[in-house]
Parts: structure tokens; sequence; C-alpha cells
């Protein structure tokens, strides 16, 4: 059969334009698209709205995107770079979980264990009887007592760390150790009784120091050995060895394009604390943490290296809040209408009431830095957000990432 050079022509014009189709493609998200998500947080830091960020996503286990903008100190003009080093605060409470969840598995603890079996002074807590007042001379004992399962799900009655309670009462001491800092947390009263209240709390804390307990190892050693180090996290810890890779925290504010360098944390990054948060003391990189979302998604597993078992994935990633503790939120003023809590991480449970577009059962959390993780199971999507500037929802810049992210999947 011979061809005439009108239809040779149509079929190169053919295999060409699939050829641009597949590289306008990337794992189902639209180059050009993408290109416009990393466009747009150039002008923001170009307008000092942001000094930088570093943004990640993995699609069915493959990177499609991870990019660098802005600077990680203004001051020093130094660039952001991919495995520029952030602290995560809060979005240390998942991987805290995922530790102790890994001693369940080889029964050195349980869920339904009472924390005052291994911190004794939690066997003499009391609760105040308005919490309102909390007049520490009107107190009783709780209806029951705290179990981990309490502290992984925020239901323990404890407050949070920076509450005013406790700073009165000088719980929390940079020069503490987790051992001296759980026994003050038990001399101060809970807000609630465990198990009626959901609060944004120092649990995963308290959760840390239990882990060190049963496993009769530093809680650092227990997450380099038993997560980083199996998932290939090598930036991930409790400070930085390496201070030039510090991203500097900024305060941003909505209604003026200015930026001011925070004074130093109170989470000292540079050199090791001894006090080792589990509730909020990491440092991390955007791939360190797209591994840990990524084993997640592949119910405890990266790279052939098993960490937790499907099982105890799918218990932490489903919501374990009882509906009449919902809806919540980490300010009782604004309640997380689409969202549930699984064990230290959020559980989309109605995405009818999400601000974009996405799937029930959707797991996700963030720190208050400006540090975003999101794992959706159904699309076997990753996409992590780091930022350092406070507050972290300064021109709602995580919210409005993910929608133009929705906007650059092909469909």
């Amino acid at each position: 059969m011979q061809f005439s050079k009108i239809s040779t022509f149509f079929i190169c014009i053919l295999a060409l334009s699939r050829v641009l189709s597949v590289e306008s493609e990337i794992n189902g998200f639209s180059k050009k698209g993408l290109d416009e998500v990393e466009l747009w947080l150039r002008v923001m830091a170009a307008e000092k709205k942001i000094a930088g960020a570093v943004f990640g996503i993995m699609q069915g286990g493959d990177v499609v995107r991870i990019a660098a903008v802005g600077k990680r100190d203004i001051e020093r003009n130094l660039p952001m770079e991919v495995d520029s080093l952030f602290q995560i605060r809060s979005m240390s409470k998942p991987i805290t979980v995922v530790a102790a969840l890994q001693q369940i598995e080889e029964n050195k603890l349980s869920l339904d264990d009472k924390v005052a079996r291994y911190i004794p002074s939690f066997g003499a807590v009391t609760v105040f009887k308005d919490p309102d007042t909390q007049d520490f001379s009107q107190t009783r004992p709780p209806n029951r007592a705290i179990t981990i399962a309490d502290l992984m799900k925020n239901t323990a009655g404890l407050s949070h760390r920076f509450s005013q309670l406790y700073r009165e009462n000088d719980v929390r001491l940079r020069s503490d150790s987790l051992a001296m800092l759980v026994n003050k947390v038990a001399e101060v009263p809970l807000i609630a009784d465990p198990g009626e209240k959901w609060v944004y709390s120092i649990s995963m804390t308290i959760l840390g120091r239990v882990i060190e307990i049963v496993s009769r190892q530093p809680l650092d050693v227990v997450l380099d050995e038993n997560i980083f180090k199996p998932l290939g996290m090598p930036n991930t810890g409790f400070f930085a060895n390496n201070a030039d890779r510090i991203v500097r925290a900024y305060s941003a504010r909505s209604d003026t394009s200015s930026l001011r360098r925070l004074p130093p944390m109170q989470i000292p990054i540079e050199e090791k604390p001894p006090l080792l948060e589990g509730a909020v003391g990491l440092v991390s990189t955007v791939p360190d943490i797209m591994n840990f979302f990524q084993a997640l998604l592949n119910e405890g597993e990266l790279a052939g290296q098993k960490i937790l078992e499907s099982d105890s994935v799918q218990e932490m990633t489903r919501n374990q809040i009882e509906p009449h503790l919902m809806p919540f939120g980490i300010n009782p003023n604004s309640p997380m209408l689409d969202r549930g809590w699984g064990y230290g991480i959020g559980v989309v449970t109605d995405s009818s009431q999400s601000a974009f577009p996405v799937n029930n059962g959707e797991f996700a959390w963030s720190g208050s830095l400006g540090t975003f993780a999101w794992a959706d199971p159904l699309d076997k999507t990753v996409y992590v957000l780091m930022l350092q500037q406070s507050p972290s929802n300064a021109f709602d810049v995580s919210n409005e990432f993910r929608r133009r992210l929705i906007e650059a999947r092909v469909r």
C-alpha cells in the first residue's frame, strides 16, 4: 500500500500531537497548569506576600513536580532550595502517632492502656469543676482515666501547650526534659473529662514520653530508627545540623505586602533541645514529608520498607471522633465542618463542606508556621506546601494553592 504525501503529512501531524499531548500532561496534571501554580507563588514572593516556599506533588508514587521559589532568608539574600529546612510544628503529630502505633504492633502498648500505667503522675489528675473560671481550689476526680487513644484523638481533656493555663503555671520550659514536662502537665487540672471534648492540646507530646518509656529509648532515636531511616527522611529531626539551610520565619499580614522577621522561635532548632516535643518539635523538608505521606498512602510501605501494617494505617486515617463531639476546631468558634480526626491527623468526612473540591477520606494536617500536607487515597496524590510565616493563613495561600492544583488536573 502506498501513502500519498498528504496522508503522510497528516500521519506525522497526528503523531506529533500525541507527543505534545504526552509532554503537556504529567501524571494527570497539566504541565501548563503546574507552571502557572509555580509562577503564582513566584509572584507572591516578588510582591512580598510570602518570603518563599517549596511545594511538591506526587501521583501514584511518582514525583510530578517539586520546586522552590523566593528566599529562605531575606536579610542574607539566600534563595529557597528544595531541601531547605522548615519547622513543621504540628505536622510532627502524625509522625509521633506512627511511632506509637508501631509500639502497639509490637505489643508494647495498647490503645486502651491508661496513661497512668506508664506515667504514674497521671493517676492523680483532676478536672476543673468550672473550666471557664479554672479555679484550682474547685476540682474533682475525672469520670475516667486518660487512655492512649485519648492522647491520639485529642480527647484527653488536656490544654494547648501555649494556653494561658499552662503559661501561668510554667508547664512548658525550654530547659525542661520531656520527663519533667509530663509530670508538670499532670499537676494542672483537665479542662474536660477524658473522652468528653475534642481539644487541640499537648497530648502528642505526652504520647512521645509514653513511647520513650515503652521503647526504652529517647524519642529522637525511636523516630530516626523506625521512621526516618526506613522512609528516606534524612533531613527530619528535632534540630538542624546545617543552620544555613533553615528557612527563617516572617510575619505576614493580608492587609499589607510587607514581611517582618520573627524572633527566634521557642523551639531551639539549631542544636539538640533538651525538650523533645512530639507534638511540635520537628524540622523537615518537602521531599521528606512527601515520603512520609506517600508511605501512608501505600498502607505503611515505601520502596520496600514497611513501617506500619495496613490495618494500623487505616485506623489512623479514618475519623475516630464520636458524632456528639463534632464539629470541632482548633478554634472552638470556627469549627471544621468538613472533617473529623483520626489518630494525629485530620480526615475529610463531608467534602460538601470543604472550601474546594476534595474527596472524602483525604487526610491532611498542617503546622502553625505555614507547612501543609494532604494525601488523597482515591486518586493516590500527595501535595505538600511549606512556608514559614505567621499567621499561616495570611493571603489564604494554602487554600489557593489547592484550588489552583485542582484546576491543573487533567480531566
